[in-house]
């Protein structure tokens, strides 16, 4: 059978639709039911899953540079990756302001949490208006080298990139996407996690990403990929 057509930035892209899905459809309903030790366990997870994306746009030193930097590069500088590394530095502040509420109880969790939502969502929009029509412009062939060396090799860098992986997995396997259904967004996601990582990596992550989906997720996933179903998955 003839596979789907690899998208190579979702390993990007995707991934706001993970923190979509975290911001809309876990953290607010707990914030707004005041499940306070609920909300700390979910908002732990959520940042450590940031923090990886967010070194994957703004790079690592001596790693790789992120995809602000690598579109800056390309495009004489009209990503502007100096304007989101400082909405990364607005936003961190929003993170610790939550992370400071929680021991205050639920009212000032909902405050806080309202407040950083706000300025997330429309962070995300922001990239997503400015960086996608430039990702759109690189050369096809020359996208997987591009996105392994700048974006992949900073997350993985940074640390917590199994966390990284499970925590998307399991966000659109769950959820979805805006515009994919829970097979349909996981699928894009692994197949674009797969054709940037290298044998050796994929052996790690690979796996991570299997166990973090449901039996029948996986199912529809190989039905639509059958390459993603190699050894290292299945020795999962």
């Amino acid at each position: 059978m003839t596979e789907p057509e690899v998208s190579v930035p979702a390993v990007m892209r995707n991934y706001h639709e993970v923190l979509r899905n975290d911001l809309s459809k876990v953290l607010t309903p707990l914030a707004q039911t005041g499940a306070v030790a609920d909300f700390a366990a979910a908002w732990q997870g959520y940042c450590k899953a940031i923090a990886v994306h967010a070194a994957m746009e703004d790079g690592v030193e001596g790693a790789g540079g992120g995809s602000a930097a690598m579109l800056d590069l390309h495009f004489d500088g009209a990503a502007g990756a100096a304007v989101f590394a400082a909405e990364h530095v607005e936003e961190h502040a929003m993170q610790h302001a939550v992370g400071g509420a929680i021991p205050n109880g639920a009212e000032a969790v909902r405050s806080a949490f309202a407040s950083y939502r706000v300025f997330a969502e429309a962070h995300l929009k922001h990239e997503e208006d400015i960086m996608m029509p430039l990702v759109a412009r690189l050369p096809m062939s020359a996208k997987p080298a591009l996105f392994a060396t700048w974006c992949l090799s900073a997350g993985i860098a940074h640390g917590e990139f199994e966390h990284f992986v499970a925590h998307g997995v399991q966000s659109l396997s769950t959820f979805g996407s805006a515009k994919n259904t829970p097979v349909g967004a996981t699928r894009v996601f692994v197949h674009a996690l797969k054709t940037l990582c290298t044998p050796m990596q994929w052996a790690t992550y690979g796996p991570v990403a299997r166990r973090a989906m449901p039996p029948e997720i996986w199912a529809g996933v190989v039905a639509e990929v059958p390459s993603l179903d190699d050894a290292p998955l299945r020795a999962a």
